[in-house]
């Protein structure tokens, strides 16, 4: 009895002992298992960090790009405002000379070609309309010329005011000129339809005199929105100019040059193209005695 009460007392230290060794094993686990844990989150933090410091860094870099794109802007405002002021302090000669008189010469230079087509190139188209048809043709550009004047000076005009408020930027011209270009497009096509018409009644119901002149109009006002759109921004983004002085030069000459172009030229062309056969008369003919 006393051995086997030996016994039990051993196996209760031996239990004792092991619980004991349990309770001191299970936090060093719990520490190995935390520290185990945090490992990963550790190693998981870094690129967290990283990535966090890389868009930092981008949007830093960012910053700074629209802030100098931002500046220079502000600069060209600057400058235009500047030019502004100056000339409205010019007393009235130096408001005349020498920059409006000088884009004045440059625009006739320009036009000369125009003077060129009408006085002499266009004998071929008069012997094929017709005296009265050709004289009635040319009538027509002064007024193609015209609408396709005030459509340039219309883009111009909104072109320059929409700089001077930084709705137009060397960031967003682009979406600018397409919409002034297509709005042209729109107006051609609906002052084309207009003289187009009145050529056909004057012509004596002659339609392919009529689509000439409707091709030639849509022609003139198409390039009148694109050169009154493209000059402002040109002179004012590129060349640092003002383009209330240099505009003419490069919106009028170039409208009148291709016009005249249009209904000169491309008429002649598309007359033959269409089969042009109205009848001319013996005294009708260029040269003929009415």
């Amino acid at each position: 009895m006393q051995e086997d009460h030996q016994k039990t007392g051993e196996a209760g230290k031996a239990s004792a002992s092991a619980k004991t060794s349990i309770v001191t094993v299970s936090p060093a686990r719990s520490n190995g298992g935390a520290a185990a844990a945090e490992t990963p989150l550790l190693s998981g933090t870094a690129p967290v960090t990283d990535a966090r410091s890389l868009g930092t860094k981008m949007a830093s870099a960012m910053d700074d790009i629209f802030s100098d794109v931002h500046s220079q802007e502000s600069d060209e405002v600057t400058e235009i405002r500047h030019d502004a002021h100056h000339y409205n302090q010019s007393s009235t000669l130096g408001r005349a000379f020498p920059e409006r008189l000088l884009a004045l010469l440059v625009t006739l230079i320009f036009e000369i070609p125009v003077l060129l087509m009408i006085s002499g190139g266009s004998d071929a188209l008069c012997q094929l309309l017709g005296r009265h048809r050709y004289q009635l043709l040319v009538g027509f550009i002064p007024l193609t010329s015209a609408i396709s004047g005030n459509v340039g000076l219309q883009a111009s005009t909104l072109t320059t005011r929409a700089i001077s408020h930084e709705h137009v930027t060397p960031r967003s011209y682009m979406v600018w000129f397409a919409a002034e270009v297509g709005a042209a497009a729109y107006l051609g096509v609906g002052m084309g339809c207009v003289l187009g018409g009145i050529a056909f009644v004057a012509s004596g119901f002659d339609w392919p005199f009529g689509v000439t002149i409707f091709v030639a109009q849509f022609i003139s006002v198409v390039t009148a929105g694109v050169t009154g759109t493209f000059a402002p921004l040109l002179l004012s983004f590129i060349f640092r100019q003002d383009s209330g002085k240099w505009g003419g030069p490069l919106e009028t000459a170039i409208q009148d040059i291709v016009g005249s172009f249009a209904m000169v030229i491309v008429s002649y062309h598309l007359l033959v193209l269409l089969g042009h056969d109205a009848p001319v008369a013996a005294n009708d003919r260029c040269g003929g005695r009415g």
